[in-house]
C-alpha cells in the first residue's frame, strides 16, 4: 500500500461575523492537502462542525484540496461531490454514503410510506362548519386527503364529513 502524503498547512478559524449564526456555519477554514484519505478529512471537517460521523465502508479514495477561508460547510460540499457522495444530517449526526446509496434509501422510505398508507385502516370525522359554507371549504380539504381519501358535505346540518387514513403520529 502505498502511503499517503498529506500536508495540512493552515488550519484556521477566522473570527466569527456579527451576523448571528448557528456556530458552525461562522466556522471558516483554510486547508492544502494532498492525496489525504476521504475518511480523514470528512472526520477532520465533522469536528470542525463538531459533528459525529457515520461513514459507509463504500466511501473509499483519496482527495487533494487547497481552499482558503471558504466554510466548513463548503469544503465539506466540495469533498463530497469530488467523490460522488452524499450526506443525511439527523441532529449533530452526520452520515456520508454514495449518492446512489442515499437515493435508494429514499426511494425505499416513499415506497415503505405509501404501503403504510395503503394499509392503514380508514377513519371517518364529521366536522361542523361555523361562519361559513362547508360546501365552499371542499376544494381546500381535498388538497389534504391522501389518495385515498373523500369528502362530501351534508348540506343541512352544513357539516363536513371526511373519509381518510388517520395522519401518523410523531414521536
Amino acid at each position: 500500500m502505498r502511503p499517503v502524503r498529506a500536508v495540512f498547512l493552515a488550519l484556521t478559524l477566522a473570527a466569527a461575523p456579527a451576523v448571528a449564526k448557528p456556530p458552525q456555519e461562522m466556522k471558516r477554514i483554510s486547508l492544502d492537502v494532498t492525496r489525504a484519505n476521504v475518511h480523514d478529512v470528512l472526520r477532520m471537517l465533522a469536528d470542525k462542525g463538531r459533528l459525529n460521523l457515520v461513514v459507509s465502508e463504500e466511501v473509499q479514495g483519496t482527495v487533494t484540496l487547497k481552499l482558503r477561508d471558504v466554510a466548513w460547510t463548503e469544503a465539506l460540499d466540495v469533498v463530497l461531490a469530488s467523490r460522488g457522495l452524499g450526506m443525511e444530517r439527523r441532529g449533530n449526526i452526520l452520515r456520508v454514503a454514495s449518492l446512489k446509496t442515499l437515493q435508494a434509501e429514499a426511494e425505499a422510505l416513499v415506497r415503505l410510506k405509501e404501503a403504510r398508507e395503503q394499509a392503514a385502516p380508514l377513519r371517518t370525522w364529521m366536522i361542523p362548519v361555523n361562519y361559513a359554507r362547508a360546501s365552499e371549504l371542499l376544494p381546500h380539504v381535498r388538497g389534504l386527503l391522501s389518495p385515498r381519501g373523500s369528502v362530501s358535505v351534508d348540506l343541512r346540518t352544513n357539516t363536513l364529513i371526511v373519509t381518510d387514513v388517520e395522519a401518523p403520529r410523531l414521536p
